[in-house]
């Protein structure tokens, strides 16, 4: 198991290691050096990471020695990728700027994972009913009508909560 700073972590990890084609072993050398370099014991999970990117993609640079293919580098000046950047505008922080929450569709979606509701799955914001709950019903042969009407939420967000557990394949 993982806490959900780990996750956070994880998966900034990962769309890094796509963003800069780089392997798993120079991502983690990254993260470690940024743990090193700043007082962050979850760099990649911290609202700050924005401030510390252009360090920790000029080391992946310097790691691997070749070009990156979405990172800007301007004269002397890094910048984290477009889809580092992407992850982190679905990340809501909390007053000590670590991720707190995740809404992993976008914000605009209500579908967040918070650790202190259903341990961590994906739920409906402001409802607690989890996204699981809703594809178990779709998937018992309950219509999309009946099961927003029941769970007294909008069609759409039922929709939605489905569309995301078939991307994820809960």
């Amino acid at each position: 198991m993982v806490s959900f700073l780990q996750l956070v972590e994880i998966v900034v990890a990962g769309r890094l290691r796509k963003a800069e084609h780089a392997s798993f072993q120079i991502v983690y050398q990254a993260y470690r050096n940024a743990k090193q370099e700043y007082p962050y014991e979850y760099p990649f999970a911290h609202l700050r990471l924005r401030a510390i990117g252009g360090h920790i993609v000029h080391f992946i640079h310097s790691q691997r020695r070749r070009g990156s293919y979405q990172s800007l580098d301007l004269p002397g000046q890094w910048t984290l990728p477009g889809l580092v950047e992407e992850v982190m505008e679905q990340i809501h922080y909390d007053d000590e700027e670590l991720a707190d929450q995740w809404s992993p569709m976008g914000k605009h979606v209500p579908i967040i994972i918070d650790p202190r509701f259903s341990s961590g799955a994906p739920t409906i914001v402001g409802r607690g009913v989890t996204v699981q709950a809703i594809h178990s019903r779709f998937k018992a042969g309950l219509l999309i009508d009946f099961i927003a009407t029941d769970l007294v939420l909008d069609r759409t967000v039922v929709e939605r909560a489905l569309q995301y557990a078939e991307q994820v394949a809960i």
